[in-house]
């Protein structure tokens, strides 16, 4: 620790302003307002007046999110305004910089300190008086003030790259696309217009019993949010369903079985396509429809994978379907959806090729490029860290 650097308890130097009232005319924010480990403030400043108690905060105060912190929800208000119960207005005193305090609270230490004082499973909380024993570094003002300027230099850029790198990651999978809906809109010699009822069987799934669903075991569950919105199988690890009941004839599904959603979980999901990865340990649940080809017809499930990802197919799709907040389909809606595709299943085959030699290249872009945003990550912590340590 440099010369003139003390150690104080948090309570020595801020303390919490909990000012609770039914307070109007002032902004609102909520947990949900505040982006996860970035301090950005993603709400609105428009007028909310409360339906009950908040507590009241100003320019003063660094604002500390104590329900699920690992989550490190802080911000440093520019405004008046009034917050959640479930947010600390926390006011540093004169010895404290507020950006000094607020960048504490994002270092990874602070984060890993304070879950460490949590109660509750479900719901875990900080422990704010434990909080306020915590050891706090205190360098003099002018230490404060250097610190803090080279964090805000530092973390505005890596803030910038990051941005930059994320939008080059989502251009590698938007063009991936754009080429896939290319080659459907271009078609060619051979192809011809069918509706999906004509080419496949649409099957519901099974209406398991919720009393057998466990944690883990031998058959996987899958549901809508096994399927990415772009298409594909998603593992949803510690959230995955399993069942230990009674399973009926036909509804273990085979090794690159193709399946297809028929309710909208999430924005986009609503007809994405998944292959079975695996033969003997997948379950078809219901508000999944099954695609197996009838007989005879020019139909590779690869292929059909890659059509139902098109923008006109998913368009369809989702202008048939009924509901509101979430939108179903059915079998025969599906099924009344007109396909563009090749009569050879040979031509299929070639496209279905073509199509895997980009998505793995995409892939591999996109690999990069996480390794980008997870090195500038890992800069920020370090960052932090050396800043509370005395070896900025």
């Amino acid at each position: 620790m440099n010369s003139g650097w003390q150690i104080k308890k948090l309570g020595e130097v801020c303390v919490t302003d909990k000012t609770q009232g039914i307070h109007r005319n002032l902004p609102y924010v909520g947990l949900e307002n505040i982006e996860a480990h970035t301090a950005e403030f993603i709400g609105s400043l428009e007028v909310q007046a409360a339906q009950s108690a908040t507590f009241r905060f100003s320019q003063e105060h660094v604002l500390y999110g104590r329900l699920r912190p690992y989550l490190n929800k802080v911000f440093a208000p520019d405004f008046e305004g009034h917050c959640s119960t479930e947010i600390f207005p926390i006011r540093p005193n004169p010895r404290l910089l507020r950006e000094f305090l607020l960048y504490w609270f994002l270092a990874d230490e602070t984060v890993n300190r304070i879950n460490g004082t949590c109660t509750g499973a479900r719901m875990p909380r900080a422990n704010m008086n434990d909080v306020m024993e915590f050891e706090f570094p205190l360098p003099p003002l002018a230490e404060q003030r250097r610190i803090v300027s080279i964090l805000d230099n530092a973390l505005s850029g890596i803030s910038a790259a990051k941005a930059n790198v994320e939008s080059n990651r989502k251009n590698v999978r938007s063009l991936f696309e754009s080429r896939a809906n290319e080659i459907f809109l271009q078609r060619g010699d051979g192809w011809i217009e069918r509706t999906l009822a004509t080419l496949c069987d649409i099957k519901h799934g099974f209406a398991f019993k919720s009393e057998f669903f466990t944690s883990s075991g031998d058959y996987t569950l899958l549901t809508p949010g096994n399927f990415y919105e772009a298409g594909g199988y998603r593992d949803r690890d510690e959230k995955q369903k399993y069942y230990c009941g009674e399973i009926p004839k036909g509804y273990v599904l085979s090794e690159g079985d193709l399946l297809v959603a028929m309710t909208e979980q999430a924005a986009g999901l609503l007809g994405s396509p998944a292959l079975i990865p695996a033969s003997g340990k997948f379950l078809h649940n219901q508000r999944l429809g099954l695609l197996t080809k009838k007989p005879d017809a020019p139909w590779i499930n690869e292929f059909f994978f890659h059509v139902f990802n098109t923008s006109a197919v998913r368009k369809a799709i989702h202008d048939s379907a009924s509901g509101v907040k979430v939108r179903h389909t059915s079998p025969t809606k599906i099924g009344e959806v007109i396909v563009a595709f090749p009569k050879s299943t040979e031509e299929q085959r070639a496209i279905v090729a073509q199509l895997s030699d980009l998505d793995i290249e995409s892939q591999r872009l996109a690999a990069i490029y996480q390794q980008k945003i997870d090195a500038l990550d890992e800069l920020k912590k370090s960052l932090l860290h050396q800043a509370f340590s005395g070896q900025l």
